[in-house]
């Protein structure tokens, strides 16, 4: 039987989703459950709650990490989808998605051999990229989202 509905996120339940796919109601009304995920899916469903952090986002509110740390605002929330999306086209694996102590949104990625890179969304329409290698911060620099983000995750792939 082939799905004619897009798969339907149920649960994650131990790392391993559950997709609920609708067969075709000409033949029955039937939902039936698929426990094994190809990279696909589990790239969308990870994608999926990636953006539901970066929405929740929103709820977060002024002096929300015990010190006097900015909300996010809608804006840095908008580029934040934004460059997300565009982050799903790439070879890039974002891990989390989380408000920055500075005001707006990080996006934060790992790689092999303990490195890391972090991009910043800030409220104030600042975009920076921080790539960690040991724990230490080893390069940084600020961007224009709208027009070097190519150029930035480009990067990003080649370091990690």
């Amino acid at each position: 039987m082939i799905p004619v509905a897009p798969p339907v996120q149920s649960y994650v339940q131990n790392d391993v989703a559950t997709i609920v796919y609708r067969i075709d109601t000409t033949q029955s009304d039937f939902w039936m459950q698929h426990t094994d995920v190809s990279i696909f899916w589990t790239r969308e469903l990870q994608f999926r709650q990636l953006t539901e952090s970066t929405r929740k986002a929103k709820a977060f509110e002024e002096g929300w990490d015990g010190y006097d740390a900015p909300a996010p605002n809608d804006a840095s929330v908008a580029r934040t989808l934004e460059v997300l999306s565009r982050v799903r086209d790439s070879k890039l694996s974002p891990y989390s998605v989380l408000p920055s102590a500075d005001g707006g949104v990080g996006i934060s990625f790992r790689g092999n051999a303990n490195k890391r890179a972090v991009l910043e969304l800030l409220n104030d329409g600042t975009s920076s990229y921080i790539l960690f290698g040991k724990g230490y911060p080893i390069e940084s620099s600020e961007f224009n989202s709208n027009t070097d983000l190519p150029r930035i995750l480009q990067r990003l792939e080649e370091y990690l």
